[in-house]
């Protein structure tokens, strides 16, 4: 996944604010979502936060496995400008939201069978190397930037959230 060159100053913008940091963080959200799946959905570059930027921005934190508070705050910047590089590496021991939300992705997508717990145990590290096989990445488990990108992407996950925040596939 490739970076966004993105401004130096990264306010955090929400519903209501409107301006060129609202417009500039609207253009950059345009192009990660085209980074991540074609067609990709597109918004108004308006400067406005209004209620259909705030639903692109659910979204994409959503797609970023992010919490989807429709804010863009520090780590939605910074998946919007680094991508999957922005994400924690996951390994056997990683615990957290973020490994729940990975486990509800293996799971939706047939790899991952095991408790939804949030933790990276034996059966999510199998599960992780299923998944990086199949999509033709070194299977050793590690949910790494490469990794992220490919679950990203996964057609499965760009329709679950998708179907979340916009109503159907």
């Amino acid at each position: 996944m490739t970076a966004i060159q993105c401004p130096t100053f990264k306010p955090t913008l929400k519903l209501g604010n409107n301006g060129q940091d609202v417009k500039e963080m609207q253009k950059r959200l345009n192009q990660r979502l085209a980074a991540i799946y074609s067609p990709a959905l597109e918004i108004d570059v308006d400067g406005d936060f209004g209620a259909g930027t705030e639903t692109a921005v659910r979204y994409l934190q959503c797609l970023g496995f992010i919490n989807a508070s429709g804010v863009t705050d520090a780590a939605t910047w910074n998946f919007i400008c680094d991508g999957a590089a922005s994400l924690p590496v996951l390994k056997l021991n990683s615990s957290g939201s973020v490994v729940k939300s990975l486990q509800e992705a293996l799971s939706a997508a047939g790899f991952y069978n095991g408790s939804v717990d949030g933790a990276f145990g034996a059966k999510t590290v199998q599960a992780v190397k299923e998944f990086q096989a199949y999509v033709g990445l070194v299977a050793d488990g590690v949910l790494g930037a490469k990794s992220w990108d490919a679950l990203i992407k996964l057609d499965s996950h760009v329709d679950s959230c998708f179907a979340m925040y916009y109503g159907g596939c």
